[in-house]
């Protein structure tokens, strides 16, 4: 059966070609000169079909192009082209041919990211997201092999462990370790350097006590009384992470639940 054009209207990019009062195509200009369609013409169901797989390799292509002004892998360009209703063996046709063009290359897309996020993401989350994106696991650790964790983990430890100022060191040592493990860092390297923050970045933990205290006081003095009082702040303090022997200590110097 053959299908009969009703209707053309030209667009921006293109043109708007209505079948049979009933069919309507976005007809890529080249397509649109190559056939030479126009109001009337009839074409016959196999040339109908070659037209319109001709134009979406056509209109796919230009739009596999403009994502990839941004890197993408395989699976996420095959993804997107699916996504814009490109047929699935389109699609995988079509990345295959950018990927021979060295449009693609899911390798250096690993490098690239790894290079970029070492900073931000550790082993095990930059693993998953290459992973999500299709990237072959061989090359992920290809890469991660090249980095010198040790390196990058002594400069994130520090620099997380200065940023808690209002945390004891019990507390700000233990943020620090739980971020960067939730970050895909290697708990045991983490480890490691944290064995000599307290030693090397020692911290006057009095004004936070002090502070903590006054707090702990003012809130709970009308709530408890007398012992059960001063039992409940050395409580709350040493679950902040501050010493017993410092708590014990502030509490002889304020003298104020003796």
């Amino acid at each position: 059966m053959k299908k009969t054009i009703t209707d053309i209207k030209k667009l921006k990019s293109g043109y708007k070609v209505t079948f049979d009062n009933e069919y309507i195509s976005t007809i890529e200009i080249d397509i649109y000169i190559k056939y030479r369609l126009k109001s009337g013409l009839s074409l016959e169901k196999d040339t109908y079909y070659q037209m319109l797989a001709e134009n979406d390799k056509i209109h796919f292509t230009k739009l596999g192009i403009i994502k990839l002004k941004r890197m993408q892998t395989k699976k996420e360009l095959t993804d997107y082209l699916v996504d814009k209703g490109c047929n699935y063996h389109l699609a995988i046709s079509l990345v295959n041919e950018f990927e021979q063009k060295r449009y693609l290359n899911d390798q250096e897309y690993a490098r690239l990211y790894i290079e970029m996020k070492k900073h931000q993401q550790g082993p095990k989350v930059i693993t998953a997201n290459l992973i999500k994106k299709g990237v072959d696991p061989l090359f992920i650790e290809q890469y991660l092999k090249q980095i010198d964790q040790y390196e990058i983990l002594s400069v994130l430890v520090k620099k997380k462990y200065q940023s808690f100022k209002q945390k004891t060191q019990k507390q700000a040592l233990l943020s620090t370790r739980n971020h960067l493990i939730a970050k895909g860092y290697q708990r045991d390297i983490i480890d490691s350097i944290l064995i000599h923050m307290k030693d090397e970045f020692p911290r006057d933990e009095k004004p936070l006590l002090e502070k903590s205290f006054e707090k702990l006081y003012m809130r709970y003095k009308d709530k408890k009384q007398g012992y059960e009082l001063k039992t409940f702040i050395k409580q709350k303090l040493y679950q902040k992470g501050f010493e017993m022997e410092d708590i014990q200590a502030l509490f002889i110097e304020k003298d104020v639940l003796s």
